[in-house]
């Protein structure tokens, strides 16, 4: 199956890996992989990783969750798997890219769909300035690449502030040395007033030593989550070869 929409700007493929994967494109490039029909298999490296950390530090059971970045609602259908009763917002800017993927990958219990720019959506004025959110899921960034206004100490406070005593999870995307990485990770420790022991890092060992480029979820928990706890669990829920990182070991790796 291959559907188009917006003469050809957002395209469904399947994988050509597994018997229903689809892989959604937007203007070319890649986004994001699903199998609409298991929610649990996740085929990238942090998907898995964010799900660990979803399953180890958000224990409620009903959580409201806020997603920056819809892509093929991943994530929202694996949260909706695992947490029936969750409620769910996907902001996207793309007007007609939530009503695409869910036109041909149906959910029974699709997010609330918001279009909005991101890095406004939160603030003063934004649409959803007013909510509070027990997790907020970035999916954003895309390494050097990434718009200032995503990467601005203001867009990472709005994050927190969106979720104060829950979690904020981001995918960050980076090439050695990890500048990047390492730098939006110190703005984060910033605005959480440098409480190292409040923020995760997790990613493939080679991604972590600079050695090769990929991905990395940094997990931040403004409130009382149990992080020290948390990082041995998700070290061992993989996936391996891997590492997490958190206090001074995460301190001095986002030194370089």
């Amino acid at each position: 199956m291959r559907r188009n929409a917006a003469a050809g700007r957002i395209r469904l493929e399947p994988d050509g890996l597994t018997d229903r994967g689809m892989v959604l494109f937007l203007d070319g490039a890649e986004q994001s992989h699903v199998d609409p029909e298991d929610p649990d298999f996740l085929l990238h490296d942090y998907t898995l990783r964010m799900a660990a950390a979803l399953e180890t530090l958000a224990p409620h059971p009903r959580p409201k969750v806020l997603h920056l970045g819809a892509g093929a609602l991943t994530l929202p259908r694996w949260i909706d798997h695992h947490r029936p009763q969750a409620e769910q917002v996907a902001v996207d800017l793309v007007p007609e890219l939530m009503g695409f993927v869910l036109e041909h990958l149906p959910m029974d219990r699709p997010p609330r769909q918001v279009v909005a720019d991101a890095a406004e959506v939160l603030d003063e004025g934004g649409a959803l300035a007013a909510e509070r959110f027990d997790v907020v899921i970035v999916d954003l960034f895309n390494s050097a690449e990434a718009p200032a206004s995503l990467t601005s100490p203001q867009f990472l406070s709005s994050l927190l502030e969106a979720s104060p005593e829950g979690l904020v999870l981001m995918n960050l995307g980076d090439d050695p040395p990890m500048d990047f990485a390492r730098s939006l990770v110190s703005m984060v420790a910033e605005q959480m007033q440098h409480r190292w022991d409040h923020l995760i890092l997790s990613a493939p060992a080679d991604v972590i030593s600079a050695e090769a480029e990929g991905n990395l979820v940094l997990v931040a928990c403004p409130g009382d989550a149990m992080v020290e706890q948390a990082v041995d669990t998700l070290w061992a829920r993989g996936p391996h070869p891997g590492e997490v990182l958190s206090g001074e070991d995460l301190h001095g790796w986002a030194r370089g």
